[in-house]
């Protein structure tokens, strides 16, 4: 099978929007995520010189549990649909569209995201949870001064017991902030709602391509 660059590209960055997706999910109405999958998410927002969507998640490896979830969502011959799941991508991709016509927003979010690359290139986060706790407090200053301030916002569902603690909202909107990153991947490598509809073999040709022979770069 002949998967070329660009349909790599497009399926890395939706696996990192569905990734991402998940992790918001998980924290609304189960309190806990995958730190793992989390970090590796949260990683590519520092990643902002890569020269591939495979590259600014430092592999595709980091998103196999995003690339499972779209092999899930998109198999037309599997029952385990997630309406709300589907319902924040489309969101979110529609919030990344305003916030690309938004100069102002957008100058001042890419100001951020050079400050947390500079800041946290080492990525000792990794091995130090106290260290990656600040960076989600930063990443989510980051989201409520630009995201926040745009009229579309996504309104996330869960357990209020879960949605409550402000840790957890740090991490909610951390985690959006890694989803719209991953949403501008993926109009950068030329992906589109179109996609949903008329490219779905296409992409889960290239997600089981993509599981099978992970990239590095």
């Amino acid at each position: 099978m002949s998967i070329n660059q660009q349909s790599i590209d497009q399926t890395v960055a939706l696996a990192g929007l569905a990734q991402s997706v998940r992790i918001v999910q998980h924290i609304a109405w189960k309190g806990e995520t995958n730190q793992t999958d989390f970090k590796a998410m949260v990683a590519s927002l520092l990643r902002i010189d890569a020269k591939s969507a495979v590259a600014v998640y430092g592999g595709s490896f980091e998103v196999s549990s995003g690339l499972r979830l779209l092999k899930q969502q998109l198999d037309t011959t599997n029952n385990s649909k997630d309406p709300e799941f589907v319902g924040i991508i489309i969101n979110l991709l529609s919030l990344q569209k305003q916030l690309s016509a938004n100069t102002k927003l957008m100058d001042k979010l890419s100001a951020y995201m050079a400050k947390l690359s500079a800041r946290y290139s080492d990525e000792n986060f990794y091995q130090d949870d106290e260290l990656f706790k600040q960076l989600l407090r930063d990443c989510s200053e980051a989201y409520k001064e630009t995201l926040s301030k745009l009229s579309n916002r996504i309104q996330v569902k869960g357990e209020p017991k879960f949605l409550k603690p402000q840790e957890n909202q740090i991490q909610v909107r951390a985690a959006l902030l890694c989803a719209i990153r991953s949403a501008f991947l993926w109009r950068q490598s030329g992906g589109s709602r179109w996609h949903f509809l008329f490219k779905k073999k296409a992409i889960l040709e290239t997600v089981d391509y993509l599981l099978s022979n992970p990239q590095k770069q």
